[in-house]
């Protein structure tokens, strides 16, 4: 039995439901009107090396006990905005629209980043702060991280193209830093472009080098189709009115999204 398998009918027997997006294979529990998200990745890796299955066992339960932050493990420093795909089967409390297909979404990351929690009203009273308030801090978290992550700059069709080496597990949102343009484009140039595929996932680039998107298609939707958590096909451009959609690479069939082997996610290797 495969770990995904394995998984299911672990939940199965305890009496636990849950959905599977059918695009991705990602699954999602919701209970005591808490949802979690479940990325199978590390367990997979665990499962694979002997089959046993108290891997599966400790992993249901960590995650059941995990599905509502204690009150004392809540920070505001640890809230965020993260990317999603708009498409939920129950959409999160606390979201506001970026694109036609993709949500801001305020989360909450454990101070080991192991765990993204959507953020609820019921937190928020926790935390004695406000809507707007968690929202402002929001953007100043995902400030700071970019102010403490590594930028890696790389040539494609004459164009500098950025990536970034961080700590947030969903490093995509961090295009909606407000420092972007004095850490991104005081280096590569500004306004911006961007993609992102998947919620770990991020390519910056100039706007004005429109080459640049010809070399970059095969990359994203390959990444979209077989990440874990895809976020969107779609391009944007960063501007000091703020971030907004161009256009998209046209998505794979459903079929498509297979969750195999990872070719290289390097443009390089793409053709010119």
């Amino acid at each position: 039995m495969d770990c995904r398998s394995a998984f299911e009918k672990e939940l199965r027997r305890r009496g636990i439901a849950f959905t599977v997006d059918h695009a991705s294979g990602v699954p999602e529990i919701q209970r005591d009107g808490f949802r979690s998200i479940i990325s199978l990745e590390n367990l997979e890796k665990s499962y694979q090396l002997d089959r046993d299955p108290q891997h599966i066992v400790r992993f249901v339960d960590a995650v059941l006990a995990s599905m509502r932050p204690r009150d004392a493990e809540l920070s505001s420093d640890r809230i965020y905005w993260s990317l999603e795909p708009n498409d939920y089967a129950d959409a999160p409390s606390l979201r506001s629209p970026l694109s036609r297909e993709v949500d801001r979404v305020l989360v909450h990351v454990s101070a080991t980043g192991e765990r993204v929690t959507w953020v609820e009203p019921a937190m928020l009273a926790a935390l004695r702060v406000t809507e707007d308030e968690a929202a402002a801090r929001a953007f100043a978290n995902l400030a700071r991280d970019l102010s403490s992550s590594e930028i890696v700059v790389h040539e494609i069709a004459g164009a500098p193209l950025a990536h970034l080496n961080a700590m947030l597990p969903f490093k995509a949102a961090l295009m909606l830093a407000p420092n972007l343009k004095e850490r991104v484009g005081a280096r590569i140039g500004w306004p911006l472009r961007s993609v992102v595929p998947a919620r770990d996932f991020l390519y910056l680039w100039p706007a004005k080098h429109e080459s640049v998107l010809e070399r970059l298609g095969g990359v994203v939707v390959r990444e979209y189709a077989q990440a874990p958590h895809p976020i969107s096909t779609e391009v944007y451009e960063i501007d000091d009115h703020g971030v907004r959609a161009i256009g998209a690479f046209p998505k794979p069939d459903c079929e498509d999204r297979s969750r195999g082997s990872r070719r290289s996610t390097d443009p390089a290797d793409e053709p010119a």
